[in-house]
């Protein structure tokens, strides 16, 4: 049974590209198998950037208007009737993937992110830049219930959900070793995570950044070394390379100063096109590759993961009328470091 959920509250809405505006509300829809959530944080992701303007609209999945956000927290409010994992109080997180059909091949194997009737956060139901969200039981994990999160604020768990999620699934999915040399690329929001868990891999850590003035934050995150991009010759030979840019000339670079049976990732979400020859992945049996966020199971493994180990992210906060003034700093490059609006 669906039942709308009167209360009056405020989001963010994008009614085309690049057009975005505070709508006042006054209910949701609340199934039997729903949780309602009062918002307390959502981080801003460079995919809620390709959202708003437009730049994915042609990949066919993006519908305006929309509510965007999918790495939100809050604190349940009200649960439906058949809801029995979660208590009013807890505190309750939103990714990218709201909820699936739970039954198609995907989803029988913890892939529920390429469930074809996924539903996304931010996209088909309304995401986090808004007072209230609506969490499937499903999909809904009561952080304070799995971990002890009493050393940690809601604004730092807020990325957990992508950020983290995506890094650290792309890093346990590349096999690292310990040992190994490991380039992460880009000091960002996604890479100052992937630095702390290419670390926990035990792997040799090299940050590059076109910032000098990360060096000394890429050392206090575990790095074992910092590079710019011009200094790549300096690296030598490395067994993996994660590629947190925005775009993918700087990436395909370090292709050749890979060694046999060497593996790039692409976490960064542009649409640029990669450019390579296929010879230099033949000639040493690489392996290219990309991750997309996480199933229920990694966001798990990525929430206990962190807290249990105090992998924090660095968070920018901004109140929720500066929104646009965050998606302009995160457009540019210049959060520090993973912008996070407050609800």
């Amino acid at each position: 049974m669906n039942v709308i959920e009167k209360l009056d509250y405020k989001r963010w809405v994008c009614f085309e590209p690049k057009k975005l505006s505070i709508k006042n509300d006054d209910g949701l829809v609340l199934s039997d198998d729903d949780i309602l959530i009062k918002v307390e944080y959502c981080g801003i992701c460079h995919s809620d950037i390709h959202i708003i303007d437009g730049d994915w609209e042609k990949r066919g999945f993006v519908k305006y208007p929309l509510t965007p956000g999918h790495e939100v927290v809050g604190k349940v409010v009200k649960i439906g009737k058949n809801v029995d994992n979660v208590d009013i109080g807890d505190v309750v997180g939103l990714p990218w993937v709201h909820s699936s059909c739970c039954s198609c091949e995907y989803c029988f194997n913890s892939s529920e992110q390429f469930c074809e009737k996924r539903k996304v956060t931010g996209i088909d139901v309304i995401g986090g830049y808004s007072e209230y969200c609506v969490v499937n039981k499903n999909f809904a994990i009561a952080v304070n219930k799995v971990v002890d999160i009493s050393k940690w604020k809601l604004e730092e768990i807020a990325p957990l959900y992508c950020a983290g999620l995506t890094t650290y699934t792309a890093l346990k999915k590349l096999n690292i070793h310990p040992y190994q040399k490991v380039a992460i690329l880009g000091l960002g929001g996604l890479g100052h995570m992937a630095v702390q868990y290419s670390k926990l891999f035990g792997a040799y850590t090299i940050v590059f950044s076109s910032d000098k003035t990360k060096k000394d934050l890429a050392y206090q995150l575990g790095a074992d070394d910092f590079l710019t991009y011009d200094e790549i010759e300096r690296m030598g030979k490395v067994d993996v390379v994660l590629s947190t840019l925005p775009n993918s000339q700087v990436a395909t670079k370090f292709i050749s100063y890979l060694r046999p049976y060497g593996k790039i990732s692409f976490v960064g979400a542009h649409i640029d096109d990669l450019n390579f020859k296929p010879i230099e992945l033949i000639s040493k049996n690489l392996v290219l590759t990309g991750n997309a966020v996480g199933s229920r199971m990694d966001l798990l493994e990525t929430l206990k993961i962190s807290i249990s180990n105090n992998l924090k992210p660095i968070v920018q906060v901004f109140e929720f009328n500066e929104l646009e003034k965050a998606l302009d700093l995160v457009r540019n490059g210049k959060a520090k470091l993973r912008a996070v609006l407050k609800i």
